[in-house]
């Protein structure tokens, strides 16, 4: 049991810590778009490619954003199956068998 239970506290802090890095990707995609919607105001050949570098990154953090909710919904799912006891006579079977 103590081995449920650690494991059960073991995915609550990655599904802290995945949710601290949803936000922060989050944060800082908004951010980027910001800029980047700043910097296409300037008619100027440089800063129109800092622009468009603004915006890949802002895409690439909104995947990341994506990429950590995926991550926390499949965490809660372990832990819920953990607490319906589904772990656990999943591995009781695959030992008998």
């Amino acid at each position: 049991m103590d081995n449920y239970q650690d494991l059960k506290h073991t995915l609550s802090y990655l599904h802290s810590e995945i949710n601290r890095i949803e936000t922060m990707a989050g944060t800082l995609s908004t951010i980027e778009r910001e800029h980047y919607n700043k910097l296409t105001s300037f008619d100027h050949r440089e800063i129109m490619d800092i622009a468009v570098e603004e915006q890949n990154a802002a895409r690439q953090l909104g995947t990341m954003k994506q990429m950590c909710l995926a991550m926390a919904e499949k965490i809660e799912g372990i832990k819920n199956a953990i607490d319906r006891g589904e772990i656990g006579e999943s591995a009781k079977r695959a030992e008998i068998h």
